[in-house]
Protein backbone atom coordinates (compact mmCIF):
# COMPACT_ATOMS: atom_id res chain seq x y z
CA UNK A 1 0.00 0.00 0.00
CA UNK A 2 2.93 2.37 0.62
CA UNK A 3 3.72 2.78 -3.08
CA UNK A 4 0.16 3.66 -4.10
CA UNK A 5 0.35 7.45 -3.43
CA UNK A 6 3.33 8.00 -5.70
CA UNK A 7 2.21 5.51 -8.36
CA UNK A 8 -1.42 6.69 -8.59
CA UNK A 9 -0.56 9.16 -11.36
CA UNK A 10 1.07 6.39 -13.38
CA UNK A 11 -1.99 4.20 -12.90
CA UNK A 12 -4.32 6.93 -14.17
CA UNK A 13 -2.11 7.66 -17.17
CA UNK A 14 -1.84 3.94 -17.97
CA UNK A 15 -5.60 3.43 -17.69
CA UNK A 16 -6.48 6.48 -19.81
CA UNK A 17 -3.93 5.45 -22.45
CA UNK A 18 -5.41 1.95 -22.46
CA UNK A 19 -8.90 3.36 -22.96
CA UNK A 20 -7.64 5.45 -25.86
CA UNK A 21 -5.90 2.44 -27.39
CA UNK A 22 -9.08 0.39 -27.16
CA UNK A 23 -10.96 3.26 -28.83
CA UNK A 24 -13.53 3.29 -26.04
CA UNK A 25 -15.57 6.43 -25.46
CA UNK A 26 -14.68 9.20 -24.91
CA UNK A 27 -11.76 8.32 -27.23
CA UNK A 28 -13.70 6.71 -30.11
CA UNK A 29 -13.12 9.20 -32.92
CA UNK A 30 -12.49 6.59 -35.66
CA UNK A 31 -16.10 5.43 -35.56
CA UNK A 32 -17.69 8.64 -34.29
CA UNK A 33 -18.79 10.03 -37.64
CA UNK A 34 -21.04 7.09 -38.44
CA UNK A 35 -22.84 6.22 -35.24
CA UNK A 36 -25.98 4.96 -36.89
CA UNK A 37 -24.21 2.32 -38.96
CA UNK A 38 -21.40 1.56 -36.45
CA UNK A 39 -18.49 2.66 -38.61
CA UNK A 40 -16.25 0.09 -40.28
CA UNK A 41 -18.27 -2.82 -38.87
CA UNK A 42 -21.12 -2.19 -41.32
CA UNK A 43 -19.92 -4.81 -43.76
CA UNK A 44 -19.91 -7.52 -41.13
CA UNK A 45 -23.02 -9.32 -40.04
CA UNK A 46 -23.78 -12.19 -37.75
CA UNK A 47 -20.82 -14.05 -36.36
CA UNK A 48 -18.12 -11.76 -37.76
CA UNK A 49 -19.71 -8.74 -36.10
CA UNK A 50 -20.05 -10.68 -32.84
CA UNK A 51 -16.38 -11.66 -32.96
CA UNK A 52 -15.31 -8.03 -33.40
CA UNK A 53 -17.38 -7.00 -30.40
CA UNK A 54 -16.07 -9.96 -28.41
CA UNK A 55 -12.53 -8.86 -29.21
CA UNK A 56 -13.37 -5.37 -27.96
CA UNK A 57 -14.64 -6.72 -24.65
CA UNK A 58 -11.67 -9.08 -24.37
CA UNK A 59 -9.46 -6.00 -24.71
CA UNK A 60 -11.35 -4.39 -21.85
CA UNK A 61 -10.75 -7.43 -19.65
CA UNK A 62 -7.04 -7.48 -20.56
CA UNK A 63 -6.65 -3.75 -19.82
CA UNK A 64 -8.41 -4.11 -16.47
CA UNK A 65 -6.41 -7.22 -15.54
CA UNK A 66 -3.11 -5.50 -16.42
CA UNK A 67 -4.09 -2.42 -14.43
CA UNK A 68 -5.03 -4.50 -11.41
CA UNK A 69 -1.80 -6.53 -11.56
CA UNK A 70 0.53 -3.61 -12.20
CA UNK A 71 -1.02 -0.98 -9.93
CA UNK A 72 -3.57 -2.53 -7.55
CA UNK A 73 -1.64 -5.46 -6.16
CA UNK A 74 -3.14 -8.18 -8.35
CA UNK A 75 -4.04 -11.19 -6.27
CA UNK A 76 -3.27 -9.55 -2.91
CA UNK A 77 -6.21 -8.53 -0.78
CA UNK A 78 -6.84 -7.35 2.77
CA UNK A 79 -7.03 -10.94 4.06
CA UNK A 80 -6.50 -14.56 2.92
CA UNK A 81 -4.08 -13.78 0.08
CA UNK A 82 -3.08 -17.37 -0.57
CA UNK A 83 -6.55 -18.90 -0.46
CA UNK A 84 -8.59 -16.16 -2.13
CA UNK A 85 -6.01 -14.59 -4.44
CA UNK A 86 -8.00 -15.46 -7.55
CA UNK A 87 -11.10 -13.85 -6.04
CA UNK A 88 -9.28 -10.61 -5.24
CA UNK A 89 -7.97 -10.50 -8.80
CA UNK A 90 -11.47 -11.01 -10.22
CA UNK A 91 -12.97 -8.37 -7.94
CA UNK A 92 -10.38 -5.79 -8.97
CA UNK A 93 -10.69 -6.66 -12.65
CA UNK A 94 -14.48 -6.50 -12.66
CA UNK A 95 -14.47 -3.25 -10.66
CA UNK A 96 -12.22 -1.67 -13.29
CA UNK A 97 -14.36 -3.12 -16.09
CA UNK A 98 -17.36 -1.48 -14.44
CA UNK A 99 -15.46 1.83 -14.52
CA UNK A 100 -14.73 1.38 -18.25
CA UNK A 101 -18.37 0.69 -19.07
CA UNK A 102 -19.52 3.49 -16.78
CA UNK A 103 -17.19 5.94 -18.57
CA UNK A 104 -18.72 4.91 -21.89
CA UNK A 105 -22.19 5.76 -20.65
CA UNK A 106 -21.45 8.92 -18.71
CA UNK A 107 -18.86 10.89 -20.70
CA UNK A 108 -19.40 12.68 -24.00
CA UNK A 109 -17.06 12.07 -26.91
CA UNK A 110 -13.94 14.20 -27.10
CA UNK A 111 -13.07 16.17 -30.21
CA UNK A 112 -9.68 15.73 -31.85
CA UNK A 113 -8.32 19.00 -30.46
CA UNK A 114 -9.47 18.09 -26.95
CA UNK A 115 -7.79 14.70 -27.20
CA UNK A 116 -4.53 16.26 -28.42
CA UNK A 117 -4.62 18.81 -25.61
CA UNK A 118 -5.26 16.07 -23.04
CA UNK A 119 -2.43 13.96 -24.38
CA UNK A 120 0.23 16.63 -24.87
CA UNK A 121 -0.65 19.09 -22.12
CA UNK A 122 -1.51 16.61 -19.38
CA UNK A 123 -0.70 12.94 -19.96
CA UNK A 124 2.83 13.28 -21.35
CA UNK A 125 4.02 15.76 -18.67
CA UNK A 126 2.37 13.68 -15.95
CA UNK A 127 4.05 10.51 -17.18
CA UNK A 128 7.44 12.24 -17.36
CA UNK A 129 6.97 13.61 -13.85
CA UNK A 130 5.97 10.11 -12.70
CA UNK A 131 9.13 8.69 -14.27
CA UNK A 132 11.29 11.30 -12.51
CA UNK A 133 9.51 10.70 -9.19
CA UNK A 134 9.96 6.94 -9.49
CA UNK A 135 13.68 7.45 -10.15
CA UNK A 136 14.05 9.74 -7.14
CA UNK A 137 12.20 7.35 -4.84
CA UNK A 138 14.17 4.38 -6.17
CA UNK A 139 17.50 6.13 -5.57
CA UNK A 140 16.39 7.34 -2.14
CA UNK A 141 15.39 3.80 -1.11
CA UNK A 142 18.66 2.23 -2.30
Amino acid sequence: WWWLPWQAVGAVVFFVAGLAELRRPPFDMPIADSEIIFGPFTEYGGLRFALFLLAEYAGIVVLCALTSVLFLGGWKGPFLDTELGWLWMLIKTFALAFVVIWLRLSNPRMREDQLQKLAWAWLVPLSLAQLALTGVVRVAMA
